[in-house]
């Protein structure tokens, strides 16, 4: 090959190679975007006041408790033997998630002193004081339940027979811890 010819086949590839290498980089192309994602609601009602916190504490009294069994004469009072319940409503309807829930009784007061949960004077829940509610388009509702009873003397036994007497004429106000958060599992 001549060396007239070496060149001209040189400058024939370095315009090939730069045509190649241009026609690439026109067809490079950049491109953005945006995208949005609507978060699930959250509504929750405890005894039909709406909530803004996860955790409510409430105090029932004499008067707040449905007294089922009542052996005392005398009207919003009470008196050993006496039964009843107390019940939480937990409405969660318009949420768009499960819900769990979880309920304490926080204490137990007489005239405003702090009693133990005894076998005397008892509130121990009707059902499981943990739950869930799956998301369902209507009606997330459930109704929470507590037994109260103040068992009282069944015989003479003195001991009995004090505390009785002492609770006599006080009023008795039970606090009740009700915590709500998103249930991240697959809920009932």
């Amino acid at each position: 090959m001549k060396k007239g010819n070496k060149k001209l086949l040189v400058v024939a590839l370095l315009l090939l190679i730069t045509a190649t290498i241009g026609t690439y980089a026109i067809y490079r192309v950049t491109s953005t975007g945006t995208s949005s994602v609507d978060t699930a609601a959250w509504k929750i009602k405890l005894n039909g006041t709406e909530q803004t916190s996860t955790t409510k504490t409430f105090t029932f009294t004499n008067s707040n408790i449905n007294w089922t069994k009542n052996t005392s004469a005398v009207a919003n009072k009470i008196a050993p033997g006496s039964n009843g319940t107390i019940t939480l409503e937990l409405d969660a309807t318009g949420s768009e998630v499960n819900v769990a829930y979880s309920v304490n009784v926080k204490s137990i007061k007489i005239d405003g002193t702090e009693v133990p949960n005894t076998n005397e004077f008892t509130v121990a829940l009707n059902s499981s004081d943990t739950g869930k509610l799956a998301y369902a388009a209507e009606n997330m509702k459930k109704n929470i339940v507590l037994d109260v009873a103040w068992a009282g003397a069944d015989s003479d036994e003195a001991t009995k027979d004090a505390a009785d007497i002492d609770i006599n004429g006080k009023t008795i106000a039970i606090e009740v811890e009700v915590t709500v958060k998103q249930d991240l599992g697959t809920g009932a």
